[in-house]
Order: C-alpha cells, then structure tokens, then sequence
C-alpha cells in the first residue's frame, strides 16, 4: 500500500472524485501533516442539495411502484443526470393512485371487520340496528362457557343478552357502562368483540358488505394494473436515475469533506502500490494536467487488502477470524488453504468417513445456495444452526470439509480403514513397509483379534514430528520475511537463534531415539552439532528479545511436539471404529439376538464416532495452525482495505483503471 497526496484545481474535482470513485483503487483518508493547518474544509453547494432532493424523490418512486425488468444499464454525465431527473416527474401521477390505494385497502379492512362482527354473532337475525344507537353499544363476549359469562354480565344490567355459541354471549348494554365490561372481561381472562353500527338483517346486510367488497377488490385490482403500467414504461429508467444520484450524491459527500483554498482542493488516501502509476495517468488525462499526485511517508499502518486465487477466497474466512493480516505480514490464506485440509483428512483416516463427510458437505452446500431449501432436518434445528452459525459461515465451512473429506478418503485408503474394516487386500504401506499385515489401526486385517501391531504407528509418529519441525521452521522462515520487509534487523537476528534451536533440539532428540547420544565427532557428529546449535541459539534469542525470549525458549519444543496430537486422533478415531466392529462381529458369531445387538452398537457407535471425527479434526487442525504455526509470523490487528466505490447494478462507470492499465 502506498499513502497518495492528491493537489488539484478546484475546478477539476468533479472530474477527479468521478475517475478515482469508479476506478475504486483509494481509501480515502483526512490530510496529515501540517498542510492542513493551512487549509479550510469545503461548503456543500447548490448541486449537493439539489442532488439529495431529487435522490429522495426517485427512492419515493421506486417503494411506492410495483418492481419491473430492468435489464440494460446506462451511463451518465451530470448534465444528462440533472436534466432526466428533473424531466422524469411522476409525482402526481403516483401520488394520486397511491392515496386511492391507501383509501380502498382502509375500506377493505373496513369491511372484513364487518363480516367477522357478523361471524361473531352466530345465528342472530334480529334487525341489527337494535345493537346500537345513541345510548346503546354491543360487544360479544367470549373465553368460558355460556353459563359462566352470563351471571358476571348480568352485573351490568344489560338492555339485551344473547347466546351466540357455546363460549359466547351478545350483549347490549347502555353507553358508559363500557369501563365496567372491560374492567369484568379482564378480572375474569375473557375476551370482547365491538360490534359496530350495522342495519337490517344480518344475510341482507352480510350479502350487502360482500358485494361492497367484491367491488372494492375490482378498483384496487384497476389501480394496481395503473401503477404495473407505470412501472413497465419507466422502472428501468427509475432505478438507473436512483443508483447514479446515489453515486453523486456520495461523491459530494466526500467532496465536501476535503481540505480547499479558493482555487485548490487536497486530498489523501492508501493505494495499493501497483496502481499507482496507472491512477496518476488516468488523473492527469482527466483533469487535463491540473494536478499534482505525490506518494508521502506516513506513521500509519496502511489497510489491508485481500489478493488471494479465486479458489482459495472462502479460507480467508477463517483467517479473518483469527486476525486481519497487517499489511507487510504474508497472507496465510493460502497455506491454510493447502495444510488445513491435509490435516483435517490424516486426523480422519478412514475412506468410509471421509466417503460420508463428502455427501454432507456437497448436501450441505447445495442446500444453504438453495433459494427455498427443502429439508428432512428439523426447521427449528435448522433455523438453530443458521442463527448460531450464519449462512456464510456454513457455506464456507461445507467447502472446507469438502477438501478435507478427499484427502481422508485418500487417507484411509492408504491406512486400509472403511468404517475400520481393512477391506483391501493391498495398502500402499503393506508394499511400502514390506509387512503383509500392514494396517494403521491396532488390530491386524486378519484375522481381527486385540493384538496391537506396533511396526506402522511408531514410523507414523516420528512422521507427525518432522511434520511439527517442518511447519515450525516454515512459520519461522515466515517470520523472518516479515521482519525483512519492516526492515527490522534484531527480528530477523531472532528467527534465525529460533531456527537454530529448533533444529538442534530436534537433532539431539533424533540421537536419543537411536541411541547415537555421544560426544564424539568420529562416532557421533550429529550430538556436538545439535547442542552447539542450541547454544548459539538460545544466546541469539536472549540476546535479541531479552527474558521474553529465554522464557518461551523450552516453548519451541512443546510446539513441536504438537503435531504428534495428528497421529493421536488418527488412532483415537480409528481405534473406537475396530472397537465397535469387534463387538458387532462377536455378536453376529454367538446368536441372532446378540447379532441385532451388535447391530444397533455399530450404527449408534458408527455415527457418534463420525460426529467426533467431524469436530476434533477440525478443532485441532485450525489450532495447529493457529497457536503452534501462525505465532511465529503472524501478529495480525490488521484493518480493512476500504476503497472508495459504490455497487453498480444499472449504471455504467465512466472511467476504467483496467484501460488505462492496459495502456502501459
């Protein structure tokens, strides 16, 4: 990123602030330095309060229109802008059938609260105007049985009571007893129903409403098509008007918030470095040369900005999660991208789980990018997830567990393990190892007995330790390309004594393992070696981060040695499956009973240990590479890249920094 100073004439902003919004290359930032002591922030002007009026109109027209096709996208300069917008006047018009729409749906509901007061009144067919006048009101009250409501209504010595059903009892009683019904229907849990001033017979008068309903759906049904018609004739240009007087008026926003004399204006913002040139050119065309474009040094941690292969943009999920990268440190998304999934399919191990986390990772994904997902899981179990989760998240974690589930398919097929079962008759490891009995888990493919082979998970084990030395020294190397870029020697100086140290600890345990341990150049070189290495190590860390580094320095071991957990969930995982095969083929040998037994302690068995190799792996993958790998590069606390640009789905902009680019 590179931090830009941008001098222009006052007259060339417009232009200016155009090129830079649709290039969307800069973050715009308040002017440093002293510079800004010398200069004024801008006024709004005429066209901002013009622009914000006519914005707020065309956002009026686009709520109260029925959505249309709009297909086509336009450009625009801010003459055509101003002189469409202002030509474009719909107001009446729309206004007009609006308020008419307003009036026949308050009259609708109107009308169906009529016919549900008749509802309400059951088979009363007296004339319906005795119910109310100038001194009388009814209401119908409902909740308990008819014989319960009458004696606490007859408290009110009421002009009429009626019962309208089981549960329900029409009541007339004079104005100004209402607070006492109300006061009745409260201390007893019941419920009142108005019934309005209505005449005649209730089927006369019922007939009466549905035909004063029916014409009232016909006219809104008329205003309706008026305002469809509308829409089909102007909608396109609606919201093609609306998006580029949002994008001016934004650009006037910022504009005023620039640093101005009488004559100039200037601004500043980060850049990524590689657009610099191209943006000066695109500047300097578009102002006619009346600008001055100047990278300054800044204090400032410049913003981060994400440059990642399509392929690998949904890790950056998981890196975001963690921490923004600053933006000197190297971007992990891809080597997350690349060891995650590598880890999360060894710790599962087995091609018959990884067959199943297939399916429900591509169900999964094809489900949450469905518009209306149809599902045997729960709605509520469902909904749980997503409120928890979120959708995004969900959808890049079946992604994730879509890689990781190939490579535990390939996995498990070189460790001969489908559900356990070591159904090959050749592994990779059998041709590899020489064994004929070569299997990972810890019984023998035949015949299946508890007897622990012990020739593979020993081999595996010192495996998952160079895998350890490996990412350590890599996250170090990291590190040390960090330190280069910041141009910060003793950083650099102390990744090297923690190289060091790494190494020798791990040579001196190599020797141990072998029982090579001597002192003896001609008999054993590699013991000197390592404890000169860890010497020279540990005397660069102190020396370059003091008690800090003597502290962690015992630190670099255990965060080896982590990555020997990669081996322990493999057999964890792999061992229960044999187990629960153990015990389902043992019953099947002793009777019928045992055999259905058997069967359930293998499908229940089966399943809980696949949950299990779902969330551990996962778990403890991500925290290989959060705690053991990305401490010894990455510090994180970066910030967002946040360009100055706005989404365009029905305009075109009028400036491309891809052109002038592709000039150079």
């Amino acid at each position: 990123m590179s931090r830009v100073r941008i001098i222009a004439s006052s007259s060339m902003k417009g232009p200016i602030v155009s090129a830079l919004h649709d290039s969307g290359v800069i973050q715009l930032e308040p002017v440093s330095g002293d510079i800004g002591k010398l200069l004024r922030p801008g006024r709004p002007d005429e066209i901002y309060r013009k622009i914000n009026a006519l914005l707020q109109r065309f956002r009026g027209y686009e709520v109260a229109l029925p959505p249309s096709q709009a297909e086509s996208k336009a450009s625009f300069d801010m003459e055509t802008l101003l002189k469409e917008a202002e030509s474009l006047n719909l107001d009446d018009e729309i206004s007009t059938l609006k308020r008419r729409e307003e009036d026949l749906l308050s009259e609708k509901k109107e009308i169906e609260n009529r016919l549900s007061a008749l509802d309400s009144l059951g088979d009363f067919n007296l004339d319906l105007g005795i119910l109310s006048g100038l001194t009388i009101t009814s209401y119908v009250v409902s909740g308990n049985e008819t014989a319960a409501i009458r004696p606490l209504l007859e408290q009110l010595k009421p002009v009429l009571m009626h019962p309208v059903s089981d549960s329900s009892v029409l009541v007339s009683i004079r104005h100004g007893a209402d607070s006492d019904l109300a006061r009745i229907v409260n201390d007893n849990a019941l419920s009142m129903l108005h019934i309005p001033e209505m005449s005649g017979r209730s089927q006369d008068y019922r007939a009466m409403l549905k035909k004063r309903l029916e014409d009232n759906s016909n006219t809104l049904k008329e205003v309706m098509e008026e305002l469809k018609s509308i829409s089909s004739r102007y909608w396109e240009r609606i919201v093609q008007i609306r998006e580029q007087l949002e994008i001016e008026n934004r650009k006037l926003e910022v504009s005023e918030k620039f640093l101005t004399t009488e004559d100039t204006f200037v601004m500043e913002g980060w850049i990524p470095s590689k657009r610099f040139k191209p943006m000066s050119r695109l500047l300097e065309n578009v102002s006619g040369g009346k600008i001055i474009i100047r990278e300054i040094e800044s204090s400032e941690e410049p913003p981060t900005m994400f440059n990642n292969p399509r392929r690998f943009r949904f890790y950056e999920f998981f890196v975001r999660f963690y921490s923004l990268p600053q933006e000197y440190e190297v971007d992990p998304t891809i080597i997350f991208g690349i060891i995650f999934p590598v880890f999360f399919g060894i710790m599962v191990g087995d091609w018959g789980y990884g067959l199943v986390i297939l399916a429900l990772s591509i169900w999964m994904s094809k489900k949450l990018n469905s518009p209306n997902p149809k599902t045997i899981v729960p709605k509520k179990l469902t909904s749980f997830a997503l409120t928890i989760f979120g959708k995004n998240p969900l959808r890049v974690l079946a992604k994730t567990l879509m890689v990781g589930s190939i490579v535990a398919i390939v996995a498990g097929l070189l460790f001969n393990s489908f559900f356990g079962f070591p159904l090959l008759p050749v592994t990779v490891f059998q041709l590899i190892s020489g064994f004929s009995g070569a299997h990972i888990g810890a019984f023998p493919p035949q015949p299946v007995a508890l007897v622990p082979q012990s020739v593979m998970v020993p081999k595996l084990l010192l495996f998952t330790g160079y895998i350890g030395l490996g990412m350590v020294s890599f996250g170090l190397v990291l590190g040390f390309i960090n330190e280069y870029y910041r141009r910060h020697r003793a950083g650099m100086v102390s990744r090297i004594g923690w190289i060091l140290v790494s190494w020798g600890f791990a040579i001196l345990g190599l020797a141990l393992i072998h029982h090579d341990l001597a002192f003896n150049f001609s008999t054993s070189p590699q013991t000197p070696i390592s404890i000169a290495m860890i010497i020279a190590g540990v005397g660069t860390v102190i020396a370059t981060e003091k008690a800090t580094g003597a502290i962690e320095v015992l630190s670099i071991i255990s965060h080896i040695l982590s990555y020997t957990r990669i081996l322990g969930i493999l057999l964890a995982s792999v061992i229960l499956s044999e187990v629960i095969d153990l015990i389902f083929m043992k019953g099947v040998e002793k009777s019928p009973l045992l055999a259905i037994v058997g069967i359930i302690i293998l499908v229940l068995g089966q399943l809980f240990n696949l949950v299990i190799a779902i969330f551990e792996p996962g778990i403890q993958g991500a925290r290989l590479l959060y705690v053991e790998f990305f401490s010894k590069f990455y510090k994180g606390n970066g910030h967002y890249f946040h360009p100055f640009s706005s989404r365009r789905n029905h305009t075109i902009p009028s400036y491309s920094l891809e052109e002038e680019a592709g000039k150079s």
